[in-house]
């Protein structure tokens, strides 16, 4: 928790100066019941109009500068909290980008939506009470009880013993709420990744009539958080009813006792002191009420602070200190490579033997799931390798950074993502120093900018988040000419073509073998006209390499590329 605190004072002029108002604020209220008092006593008692209208005055002055204090430090103390949220927000957003693919599949996408979401918010409304309250909250109980004390030992006694109780009543209520915050935030957690599962893959749900069991799904995991949550609330909600019978009775009690002391004509007890200290008491309940209900809420932050933790103290990938390093020519050699997914019983790919020589085009084709896309994540570094070892240019990848080898490919992923911006500020993210000349140029290769050319706004076209005003093509063709515009030895293309009709596909090839001469290429596909082209094409099957070839020979000697070729072109040859 304290990790998290420290972004909260990265602000520490504001936070004295709502510190200095939250002072001034309390202090009005606690100079308040002081001049009510001597109102009644003074004022009503001596039937003195002058004196009541002075410290009527008086008393609206105190009253109207605790009000503005109040105000303003409210405002300001928002504005600081917010930015102690952005702080934190921008902090995990940050390390997300550090950590091992491997460790964000540990953690999950829809646990790291709520933690970014949820969680901080929570954090943030509580380091809002928080600042206020560990000011006000501590004078109010302090100050009021010295005042208290000064008009009158015994009705202040009365004030403490309901103390005891609640603090007792806190603790039970504290040690019951935690795992239930446990539990409640992590079918958070599993609501988020359902509910993004359902949206993501509505079509297939849809189409395999499943829609009955995902919503069982999602209804399972809202009724464990919504049960968890209620339990908390009823807890909490113990706190103000408990808090108001003890203030209310203690309130009974000092006028009952404040009655007989004032019927002894030795005692100097008046009207106006039990007045204050009824008012006194309200205040220093209030503080603990206050306080009770930040103790109660304590558990639930904790879990949200170790929640947030857990994301910041997670190992980074290390930092690249050879990026200076020489360029790669483009030799790659895959050495028994082996990949399994942690907990799968059987491995992704397995004994991976070949050598991928500079400028050669070489593609790997076979069926959904047979492992050619994993081939170019262990490449990019994206996953690490079980076993075996790759080498580029003679050199082992495992002495390298993950960031020299990314630096060093070009790749279009099987799945084209588009960020919110431009069609230009989409293409040159991946060269931003490349001219408009350059981007034009990767445009009319990725046959992309007949399209560009005919919108109104041209390159500066408006691009929704995830590109969701583009079709597949379209989004296929922008990445592309983004992979195109960076220079690198290697370029990989992880199935780019699949939503393009087979012409545009064609002009496309035709372009990128006039641009991308002398470099290392890589082509992953389910179609044989996007393969037979290749100096070489490797069979993938159930994560072995079952044969390889030219596309004529594959033809001859490779049962399945045969058949994944007679399937796709209706057994013409």
């Amino acid at each position: 928790m304290l990790k998290i605190l420290k972004f909260l004072f990265i602000d520490k002029k504001r936070i004295l100066l709502v510190t200095f108002l939250l002072l001034i604020s309390t202090a009005a209220s606690l100079v308040l019941p002081t001049i009510m008092s001597a109102i009644v006593d003074k004022g009503i008692n001596g039937a003195d109009m002058g004196f009541i209208w002075k410290a009527s005055l008086i008393m609206l002055a105190v009253a109207f500068a605790g009000l503005a204090a109040m105000m303003v430090s409210v405002k300001i103390a928002a504005a600081v909290t917010a930015k102690f949220s952005n702080a934190i927000r921008s902090a995990v957003f940050k390390k997300v980008n550090t950590l091992p693919f491997k460790r964000l599949n540990e953690i999950g996408t829809g646990a790291l939506i709520t933690r970014s979401t949820e969680d901080i918010w929570m954090i943030e409304q509580v380091a809002y009470y928080v600042m206020r309250g560990s000011i006000t909250i501590p004078v109010l109980i302090i100050g009021g009880t010295v005042l208290a004390l000064l008009k009158d030992v015994w009705l202040a006694l009365i004030m403490f013993s309901s103390i005891p109780i609640l603090v007792i009543v806190l603790i039970i209520i504290t040690k019951r709420i935690k795992p239930l915050w446990d539990v409640a935030d992590a079918y958070i957690d599993k609501q988020n990744s359902i509910i993004r599962e359902r949206l993501t893959g509505i079509r297939v749900i849809r189409a395999f009539n499943r829609e009955d069991k995902e919503r069982a799904r999602a209804n399972n995991a809202t009724k464990i958080m919504a049960v968890n949550i209620i339990k908390n609330n009823t807890h909490m909600g113990l706190i103000n009813p408990l808090s108001m019978f003890l203030l209310n009775l203690a309130i009974v009690f000092i006028i009952f006792v404040g009655a007989k002391i004032m019927q002894n004509p030795q005692k100097t007890l008046s009207a106006g002191d039990i007045i204050a200290i009824i008012q006194y008491i309200t205040l220093v309940m209030s503080g603990i009420i206050a306080m009770s209900f930040a103790i109660a809420l304590l558990p639930h932050i904790r879990v949200n602070c170790s929640r947030i933790n857990e994301v910041l103290d997670s190992d980074s990938l290390p930092e690249a200190n050879d990026l200076d390093g020489a360029p790669f020519e483009g030799n790659i050699r895959f050495e028994k490579v082996n990949f399994s997914y942690e907990g799968a019983q059987e491995a992704t790919i397995s004994e991976l033997d070949f050598e991928i020589n500079k400028g050669e085009k070489i593609a790997f084709i076979g069926g959904t799931g047979a492992g050619k896309s994993t081939i170019i994540q262990i490449l990019m570094g994206f996953l690490p390798l079980t076993g075996g070892e790759i080498y580029f240019d003679g050199n082992a990848m495992s002495g390298m950074s993950a960031q020299r080898v990314r630096h060093n490919i070009s790749c279009v992923l099987q799945k084209a993502t588009l960020f919110e911006g431009t069609i230009a500020s989409n293409i040159k993210m991946a060269n931003e120093k490349a001219t408009d000349e350059d981007m034009y140029e990767a445009a009319e290769i990725a046959q992309i900018e007949d399209f560009i050319t005919e919108l109104k706004e041209g390159y500066n076209y408006p691009i929704q988040p995830a590109g969701t005003n583009l079709s597949g093509g379209q989004k296929q063709r922008i990445s592309i000419a983004r992979a195109l515009l960076k220079d690198a030895p290697i370029y990989v293309f992880d199935d780019s073509f699949s939503a393009l009709d087979f012409l545009t596909e064609a002009k496309i090839r035709a372009k990128l073998t006039q641009r991308l001469q002398a470099k290392t290429q890589i082509y992953i596909t389910q179609r044989v006209t996007s393969a037979m082209f290749c100096d070489r094409i490797y069979v993938i099957d159930k994560g072995f390499i079952v044969a390889s070839g030219t596309h004529k020979e594959l033809l001859k000697n490779c049962k399945i590329y045969r058949e994944i070729y007679l399937s796709q072109t209706g057994g013409s040859r």
